[in-house]
Parts: C-alpha cells; structure tokens; sequence
C-alpha cells in the first residue's frame, strides 16, 4: 500500500519532469494565448519612431521656424527704425548747429552790399562762431551717435 502510493508520486514527478511534454504543454499555452502577447512586431516600433519624427520635423517647419523669422525680423525692423529715428535726431541737431551758425554772423556781421546774403565780420567773430557750431556739432555726435 505504501509502496503504491510511493510509486504514483514517482510517476506523477517523473511526468512533471519529462521535457518533451513540458515543450507540447508550452506550445498548447501558446496557441490559447492571443497573438499580440506571442510577439510584438518591431516595424511598430520604427513606424512609430518615424512618425514622431516626422511630425517633430513638420512642426519645426511649419510652426516654430515662421514664428522664429517673424521674430527675428521684428527686431531687424525695430532697429532700423531706431536708427533711422537717431539720424533724423542728428540731422536735426546738426541743422540747429549750422542755423545758430548763419545767426550768430548775421548778427555780429554787416550785410555786403551787391551780394545778396553774404556778411563781413570781424575775424575773432567769425572764429568764435565756427567754434560754437563745432561744439554744438560734437555735442550733436555724442548725443545720437554714440
């Protein structure tokens, strides 16, 4: 009766331990399991990769770029104006220079008879008046042009 016993155990392991039927057991697993658990295809994952890639690529270039250059030549277009704002500026500064110039002779001067806005002065008023316009100029130069 032990023995009995002993010897289906015996047969019970040696049956469980037999490997041609844990590979027919394994491969009856297999077949009930459903396909997308056996094995995933690896083309999914480089499709899947490549589609990222593509989309990160097309979003580069149809959003972020255009938005980037619009940017870039807002800045180009601010600064332009600034710099054509400060050469109005100097010009400007420059024409009040040379009008305080003709004034400070016309003042300190006399007319020339037959010669209509010519004017005769003194030499130190004609020194003192070049000297004044390049001062206003220089001051001008550091003010708008750094």
């Amino acid at each position: 009766m032990w023995f009995r016993y002993y010897r289906e155990v015996d047969t019970a392991v040696s049956e469980e331990n037999d490997p041609k039927e844990q590979a027919e057991k394994a491969a009856e697993n297999s077949e009930k399991e459903p396909a997308s658990r056996k094995s995933f295809d690896p083309t999914m994952y480089l499709v899947g990769l490549l589609t990222i890639l593509v989309l990160s690529i097309s979003y580069f270039f149809v959003f972020a770029l255009p938005n980037m250059k619009r940017d870039q030549l807002g800045l180009e277009q601010a600064k332009y104006s600034q710099g054509k704002d400060l050469r109005e500026s100097y010009l400007k500064c420059v024409d009040a220079a040379e009008e305080e110039y003709e004034s400070y002779i016309r003042l300190n001067g006399s007319p020339v008879e037959k010669q209509p806005g010519a004017y005769s002065a003194p030499e130190h008023i004609w020194q003192t008046a070049d000297q004044n316009r390049n001062a206003a100029i220089d001051d001008c130069s550091r003010n708008y042009r750094h």
